[in-house]
């Protein structure tokens, strides 16, 4: 158990000093799109431009259909609109004092959600090579940045025949390339895939019919899963970060780095939350599309917040959701820690959503779409 604790102790470490100490920035100083006043949304720009990258490649646009891609089976986990506490109490054990304020946030839309993290399999199905060092079809895909999700969202939503969420042209480099082999995370020692500016279409992103990344807001809602306790096993008890122990209502929920054996696992293996979602917590980190750096999700933690979004830009990401190697009292649905967007390593994948419109909520003309309404009963009725 010694030695257990010590290799965990040492990846935990790691990963938090990596995570960090990485100081480029998500956008740069190009001007972004100009999003239109009455849509909210960005016009769709010729995307079939080739660009050339910093090192004077040119590559073609990375989330343009090429032909080869087929339909990921994905079971989607339909979400009713509803209210929740964003956020945890004070007593709360190894609590982030300030990004988790409470506040009451009020989600208008439905939406669908991945019912497991995105896997290789599923990854590959759109035509990208998988990045992932630890290999299994079943297994969450890995070396993917903040970017690089927002391409797969764009191709699943090409190819489904909605509208895509991300403006990607003032994107450089190759999805999937920038790490050695043996690298547990990269972001410059190579280019990695990298947008400037804003890349958000809609200005209010929950109006983006297409998938793309949850909100922060979105994410947090759907793993708490109408829960008041720690995690949807249990309540945690406080440990310091430096060290692991048993937390019996992480155990049958999550892989962390008590019971994960120091590695990744395939999805499925844990029991769901209340709502349907396996793996919320634990395995990997999951992005979000919220940019953030340890702020609170509003400085007016009075009144209802309505479909919050946060900063259109910024210098790192919101990740969730706790990892295979966490300290268990950090793995809980309102615990974040940010990454830089760029950032490509082991322990980072993620899990899309799509807003559900009254014209489209019963659409099952697609392959992804027939699949969501197989599970709603497992979330509606919980859902508010």
């Amino acid at each position: 158990m010694i030695s257990h604790q010590r290799n965990n102790l040492f990846v935990t470490s790691l990963v938090y000093a990596l995570l960090s100490a990485i100081s480029c920035s998500c956008s740069s100083s190009k001007n972004p799109p100009t999003a239109d006043s009455e849509t909210g949304s960005i016009p769709e720009t010729d995307s079939n431009t080739e660009t050339e990258t910093s090192t004077g490649q040119i590559t073609g646009p990375q989330d343009i259909l090429t032909g080869k891609e087929t339909s990921p089976v994905i079971n989607w986990i339909q979400l009713e609109a509803g209210s929740f506490t964003f956020g945890s109490p004070e007593t709360t054990p190894c609590r982030a004092p300030i990004a988790e304020t409470e506040v009451a946030v009020e989600l208008t839309h439905p939406f669908v959600m991945a019912e497991t993290e995105i896997t290789q399999s599923q990854w590959q199905s759109l035509d990208f090579p998988n990045p992932s060092h630890n290999v299994g079809d079943s297994k969450p895909v890995t070396f993917v940045n903040f970017f690089e999700a927002l391409a797969w969202c764009n191709k699943l939503s090409r190819l489904e025949g909605k509208d895509t969420c991300y403006d990607l042209s003032n994107c450089s480099s190759e999805v999937g390339t920038g790490c050695s082999e043996d690298a547990d995370g990269c972001m410059i020692d190579t280019p990695t895939y990298s947008c400037a500016g804003n890349v958000h279409k809609y200005t209010n992103y929950y109006e983006c019919p297409g998938f793309r990344l949850p909100t922060a807001a979105e994410w947090e809602y759907a793993a708490k899963a109408g829960t008041a306790t720690h995690t949807y096993g249990g309540d945690v008890h406080y440990t310091a970060l430096s060290y692991c122990e048993d937390e019996p209502a992480l155990n049958d929920i999550a892989w962390y780095c008590f019971n994960s054996n120091d590695t990744l696992h395939p999805v499925k293996q844990k029991l769901p939350n209340p709502w349907g979602l396996y793996d919320t917590l634990g395995n990997v980190y999951e992005w979000t599309d919220y940019y953030f750096m340890g702020q609170p999700l509003t400085e007016d933690p009075i009144n209802t917040l309505v479909d919050p979004v946060g900063p259109a830009q910024g210098d790192t990401v919101d990740i969730r959701g706790g990892f295979w190697g966490q300290t268990g009292c950090y793995t809980r649905p309102s615990r974040p820690l940010h990454s830089r967007c760029i950032y490509r390593t082991f322990n980072i994948g993620f899990r899309p959503v799509r807003t559900l419109f009254e014209e489209t909520s019963t659409d099952s003309d697609s392959s992804t779409d027939s699949a969501t309404d197989s599970a709603t009963d497992s979330a509606t009725d919980s859902a508010n």
